[in-house]
């Protein structure tokens, strides 16, 4: 599946003087958008990231070898030399002007679903909707946001261009479908509609003003 989704990268050793040790693969960062509308579904534009991912890899090692450079020189905790540092600094500009000719990829999504149960480590997130699929998130989450099972939540992925950040947030339960039957559960395809994530004050006050409404 990783090479369906990302490109080749760029494997190199570590030096023995590295803090860390054995083979690595420099990745160019378009791979995160990649994967990000991968996950969403759109393989068309998903492949379009991909390709230039690949390309500037391609450069990059073409770059490397020119210099004489070794790709372990660029990782984070290395310290690069003078000519190193130019390959960074063109390894930036050129992943910019990439990302300026590229569609644009939305920094957040949220997914409407339920809570519907838990083993005591993990708790199953359903996603609304036909073809909603399930989620198992820590419990550690979704006890730190306030839940628990039964409870509707949305589940934000926030892109922040180097990794994805996922939390769960309150959902606001606003109507149930009418076909709904005392029994039914989210995972046979009951549709429904919850708001946008609030504040922790607005939306205990609007859950309770829909208590009182009743």
């Amino acid at each position: 599946m990783r090479n369906d989704v990302l490109s080749s990268g760029v494997r190199f050793t570590r030096r023995r003087s590295s803090r860390l040790a054995g083979a690595g693969t420099l990745y160019s960062r378009l791979n995160v958008y990649a994967a990000v509308l991968h996950r969403r579904g759109d393989g068309t534009t998903a492949g379009t990231y991909r390709a230039q991912a690949q390309r500037i890899e391609e450069e990059l090692m073409a770059w490397l070898n020119h210099l004489s450079l070794d790709a372990a020189e660029l990782e984070p905790l290395a310290g690069p030399s003078q000519s190193g540092w130019k390959v960074v600094r063109w390894l930036c500009d050129e992943t910019d002007a990439a990302l300026r000719t590229l569609p644009a990829v939305s920094y957040q999504e949220s997914i409407a679903g339920i809570l519907t149960s838990t083993d005591g480590k993990k708790v199953r997130f359903t996603e609304v909707g036909d073809g909603g699929i399930d989620h198992e998130l820590p419990w550690g989450m979704v006890e730190s946001a306030g839940l628990s099972v039964g409870d509707p939540a949305l589940l934000m992925s926030e892109f922040t261009g180097s990794c994805i950040v996922t939390r769960l947030q309150p959902g606001f339960l606003t109507s149930l479908p009418d076909q709904m039957s005392e029994d039914a559960t989210p995972s046979e395809g009951m549709e429904l509609r919850l708001g946008h994530p609030l504040g922790d004050e607005a939306f205990t006050s609007a859950l309770f003003d829909e208590l009182r409404s009743e």
